[in-house]
């Protein structure tokens, strides 16, 4: 079921220019200030809408929704059970959708007031298929990359773009429903990289809006980011392997693949080969070496290889070498891990 309870809305008038998107689970505290960027938008309230999926919150974030929807004619909620992952509320959240363009928020983070009608403003004028906001960290988190250089046409292959695949960007609605883009549901992390890829893979014309601050990434006070999350490394570097299958389908070997390979090899591979790996125990650790060496067997030529800085590039050597001992010892020296302590013998000496 798409909601458990009808929506509340204020309404439905002429189609928005912009659809704003918002999946929230137990984000209460960070409401008002996520969801107030979107309605305080220079754009103005008729050529925006908000749509805020909560996803089976018990925090109060459902209520503070529709209480807000009572005040803000242009924002629609939606209630539905909880999903695991922002995957299935932004689906649903995309099927309400009028807008000529759809923006994705994450409901801890905000917008720049102008951000919108800028982005839009670039998108109608180069007839962009999504256009990259600049993005800036706050609360203690970073940015990815900065995306400080306005360009009306860049491709994956000659910007800092791919980099970025998260959802939090531009898209015009009819070429996301062009291509069948949708999220992966029930995964709460990398749900947004197969959308991301495809959608840029495939996009006629992509845009960057530099000379703004468009995005404010937050950092959480309790450190409750998704991207912070512990999770089965094994299984999620068995997904991440459908994901580069699906790279490899779209872009032929060579220079260009390589050049997006990197980008998957320092964020969703050989990173977690880090304080993830060493508050695994030896077993959980060889595990983890063996779900990568697969990866590392498929993709990683000596052009990637080169691409890396010197830490993950011995990393990467290691894990083709089924060498576990070693990388543990590599991952240490790199991340100031302590020694694993010594084990117990029948007679209790170490």
């Amino acid at each position: 079921m798409a909601a458990d309870r009808p929506p509340a809305s204020g309404g439905q008038g002429p189609d928005p220019v912009v659809s704003v998107v918002v999946p929230v689970h137990n984000t209460r505290c960070y409401l008002e200030r996520s969801l107030g960027s979107a309605f305080a938008q220079s754009l103005g309230p008729d050529a925006v809408e908000v749509i805020a999926v909560d996803d089976g919150s018990d925090d109060g974030s459902g209520a503070w929704l529709d209480e807000a929807a009572r005040a803000h004619p242009n924002l629609t909620v939606l209630h539905q059970p909880a999903s695991g992952g922002p995957g299935k509320p932004r689906n649903a959240g995309m099927d309400r959708a009028r807008g000529r363009y759809l923006f994705f928020l994450d409901s801890d983070d905000h917008l720049g007031t102008e951000a919108l009608e800028r982005l839009t403003a670039l998108a109608d004028t180069y007839g962009s298929d999504i256009v990259y906001g600049r993005i800036v960290g706050a609360g203690g988190r970073g940015a990815p990359v900065d995306l400080h250089t306005t360009s009306p046409r860049v491709t994956p292959f000659d910007s800092p773009v791919y980099w970025t695949l998260a959802a939090y960007k531009l898209f015009r609605r009819a070429y996301v429903q062009e291509r069948g883009l949708r999220f992966v549901e029930g995964r709460l992390r990398a749900e947004d990289l197969p959308f991301g890829i495809r959608a840029l893979l495939g996009a006629e014309t992509v845009s960057v809006l530099g000379d703004y601050d468009c995005y404010y990434l937050q950092g959480r006070d309790d450190d409750s980011n998704a991207s912070r999350q512990d999770l089965d490394w094994v299984e999620h570097l068995g997904y991440i392997g459908t994901v580069l299958a699906e790279v490899a389908d779209l872009v032929p070997p060579g220079p260009d693949r390589d050049t997006l390979m990197v980008r998957h090899f320092h964020g969703e591979i050989l990173a977690q080969f880090a304080e993830p790996y060493l508050a695994r125990d030896a077993a959980g650790r060889r595990a983890m070496a063996k779900a990568a060496r697969p990866l590392v067997e498929a993709y990683l030529t000596d052009r990637v290889l080169d691409a890396l800085p010197p830490g993950l590039r011995l990393r990467a050597q290691c894990l083709r070498k089924g060498a576990v001992e070693e990388l543990t010892e590599a991952v240490r020296a790199d991340t100031g891990g302590e020694p694993d302590p010594p084990s117990a013998e029948e007679d209790d000496r170490a």
